[in-house]
């Protein structure tokens, strides 16, 4: 299973030889087995890289970040056919009844005010976020999600803090949530799944719909890694905590898995519940961070 989460964070030519990945700069060369690549975050703008490296990495199933000039991910390189069952898969997508699709979302949001609650609880704060997951409704039609966000990052941080404001915190809270996106979407195509057909998103100019739909249960494991490291300035340091998330413990299934792992799961249930028609949805759960240790 891919484990590895590389960062480029310097000048670097990037390339493909007996199906490793070579890292080379002014000082040393590096090279990795590509099937234990799980993603590589390309920073540096002045690094290059072939397109038969970007085909061969993506037909690996590696996901490629590239980030633009504020440090922040911008593109997700994710493999178009990977999946032989692409057009069977696009039906069963738009088969989904639209009651089942609210009951999902429904699902999907209480899961996700859950494990907010969870990291409330864990960095020592007042769990306050438990009468709110009792009032979400089909398709969460009274917004209670944006009700619990409000409050539960206010609690987490400070009394004013917002998450349109320009800070170290918010930046290193997008920065995760854009690692934890592309590991979704990378699944998702993985699985033949179409990422811009959403359950709840559903913006035309938006190829990840589905992917925005599916990460809202793990965001808080992005909050909970921030919150422990909020005194940190945001940089590369920073950033490769953030990266390195995939690899850390999550409960699922009765079972603790990495996160990048509970991500496969997640969606393979999401796969039977299209194809069943029963949710199905194996959930994860959020747990104190560590990083998973390999038997």
């Amino acid at each position: 299973m891919a484990y590895l989460n590389l960062f480029v964070g310097s000048n670097c030519h990037i390339s493909i030889k007996n199906s490793q990945l070579f890292l080379k700069n002014d000082i040393k060369q590096e090279d990795f087995p590509v099937e234990d690549i799980n993603s590589i975050v390309i920073e540096n703008l002045q690094s290059n890289i072939s397109l038969y490296t970007l085909s061969f990495l993506a037909k690996n199933n590696v996901a490629v970040f590239i980030c633009d000039e504020q440090h922040l991910p911008s593109a997700y390189l994710l493999p178009f056919n990977s999946n032989y069952n692409q057009t069977k898969m696009f039906k069963i997508q738009t088969d989904i009844s639209l009651p089942f699709q609210k009951q999902l979302w429904q699902d999907i949001v209480k899961h996700k005010i859950e494990n907010q609650n969870k990291c409330l609880i864990l960095c020592k704060k007042k769990g306050i976020l438990d009468e709110l997951i009792k009032r979400v409704k089909t398709h969460d039609n009274t917004n209670v999600e944006a009700t619990a966000a409000s409050k539960y990052f206010k609690a987490l941080f400070e009394s004013n803090f917002t998450r349109e404001k320009d800070c170290d915190i918010n930046s290193a809270l997008n920065y995760g949530y854009s690692i934890l996106r592309g590991a979704i979407a990378r699944n998702l195509v993985a699985h033949g799944l179409l990422p811009f057909l959403g359950l709840k998103h559903s913006n035309v100019l938006n190829n990840f719909n589905l992917a925005d739909d599916l990460i809202e249960v793990f965001r808080p494991f992005v909050d909970l890694l921030v919150y422990q490291n909020s005194e940190m300035p945001f940089d590369t340091k920073y950033k490769m905590k953030l990266l390195n998330l995939l690899n850390y413990d999550c409960k699922i299934s009765n079972g603790y898995y990495t996160i990048s792992y509970a991500i496969e799961l997640f969606v393979q249930s999401y796969v039977e519940t299209l194809k069943s028609k029963e949710n199905k949805l194996k959930y994860p759960e959020l747990i104190q961070l560590k990083m998973h240790e390999y038997e």
